[in-house]
């Protein structure tokens, strides 16, 4: 009898851990939802920047090798 008593009081407790997973996980989902567009049109507004730098670099340098004169 004791043995039904503790799996009863296990089962119970897994289950109560369980919906407190599911609460955190419900919450961590709402924060990235909100963070993630956030932190996309920062990161956009950084990147293209250093791409057309970057792009500028590259082409500069590819005039700068082929206008070069060889001897």
């Amino acid at each position: 009898m004791s043995d039904i008593k503790t799996t009863e009081k296990v089962s119970q407790t897994f289950a109560a851990d369980l919906a407190a997973l599911r609460g955190d996980i419900t919450k961590l989902t709402a924060s990235i939802s909100e963070l993630v567009p956030e932190q996309g049109s920062a990161t956009t507004s950084t990147v293209y920047p250093f791409l057309s730098v970057l792009a500028a670099f590259s082409a500069g340098l590819l005039i700068g090798v082929m206008s070069h004169v060889r001897k």
